[in-house]
């Protein structure tokens, strides 16, 4: 959703975005980055050019510098900080799809965008069926039968991190941008994760009891995968959880349980258990307390939610605009520091157009 456009006329502006993406994909897979520190130090040295072009301070640059950066008079100056938010804005909206989370695009959420100022609208189908009617002889006709669907709107709202760059790195070429974008792209993604989380549990309880059950038995799960199946015209079913959940779904007898060791040993789960498909979703810390305190998961170890493979997708993400805004906090830019707001405007919403199963493993 969130993209950039190279500037045709602005091969610096390019320059920036591009190594950044690169440090970032990089630093996000694990991978070594030819020549980093000094591809690092010119996209500084970059930065601080294109921040100080066109304005009252370009002249600085060419005699000083990234050096200009330390001038109090160049960090305050309003023009130089709307370009330098520019280009932090430019640096966030093509790292921000590398972090999606693809497993709950994939089964939970669906991903809309719609125009400033405007609000999503969804058309909910009914899943019902019509009434076959037996006809008496000499009646004109069965019972009329109206099927009515349902309108479901989704209104954005803001959301912002509010942080701080230190003007002081930067000019001595020592500020890493792409650390500085994928942090800033991940406390997004793990927003919107929580919030899908905490939609799709609220949403449990809507889908109906008799899509819900308590404890792990064979009868259980087989009538969880099928009413889940039937509800969706008799698709196939995922079953979606994380590892630790999935790893309680063994056959409870010991003779069915031959052979499964080393899947289990290697994997953690079975890919199929009574011909439903297993999927395991990558794991992500409960915000803001779950990396440093406390180390709870996001996602519940005790639930395994059943999916119709060709249902509507239970989740619906709607992003505004198709671009963060990035602005100056007033209240708060001191001479080694500048304090930015990075924000969007979003909505999460449960549009329950399909059922979806729910198995809690303890009772």
């Amino acid at each position: 959703m969130f993209n950039y456009r190279k500037r045709e006329d602005d091969a610096g502006f390019n320059y920036i975005v591009d190594e950044v993406v690169a440090f970032a994909a990089a630093q996000k897979e694990g991978r070594e980055i030819e020549n980093r520190t000094e591809r690092m130090k010119n996209v500084c040295e970059a930065v601080v050019k294109c921040s100080l072009t066109g304005t009252r301070f370009e002249a600085l640059y060419e005699k000083e510098g990234a050096a200009a950066f330390k001038n109090p008079y160049v960090m305050k100056n309003s023009d130089v900080q709307e370009n330098f938010n520019a280009i932090i804005a430019e640096i966030i909206n093509p790292v921000l799809p590398m972090v999606s989370c693809e497993d709950f695009i994939r089964f939970f959420a669906e991903v809309h965008q719609v125009g400033w100022g405007d609000t999503a609208r969804f058309i909910v189908h009914s899943n019902e069926l019509f009434m076959v009617n037996e006809i008496a002889e000499g009646v004109t006709r069965g019972t009329m039968q109206v099927i009515h669907n349902d309108e479901v709107t989704v209104n954005t709202k803001n959301i912002e991190i509010v942080t701080e760059t230190d003007w002081y790195q930067i000019a001595a070429l020592e500020y890493d941008f792409g650390d500085f974008a994928l942090r800033a792209a991940r406390s997004f993604e793990n927003y919107i994760f929580l919030g899908v989380i905490k939609a799709l549990t609220a949403a449990t309880g809507v889908a109906g009891a008799a899509y819900t059950a308590a404890g792990f038995t064979k009868q259980n799960w087989a009538t969880i995968a099928q009413k889940t199946s039937a509800a969706n015209g008799g698709s196939a079913v995922w079953a979606i959880g994380t590892l630790a959940a999935l790893n309680n779904i063994v056959p409870p007898e010991a003779g069915l349980q031959y052979g499964l060791g080393q899947k289990i040993a290697d994997q953690g789960y079975l890919d199929r258990f009574f011909g439903t498909r297993l999927v395991c979703l990558d794991p992500a810390f409960e915000m803001p307390y779950g990396v440093n305190v406390n180390g709870d998961l996001a996602f519940s170890d005790n639930e395994i939610y059943f999916i119709g493979m060709n249902a509507y997708k239970p989740i619906h993400i709607v992003y505004e605009g198709n671009t963060v805004v990035v602005e100056r906090d007033a209240t708060h830019t001191p001479d080694k520091t500048y304090r930015i707001k990075i924000g969007m405007r979003m909505g999460i919403s449960a549009v329950l157009g399909s059922k979806f199963g729910c198995l809690t493993l303890g009772a």
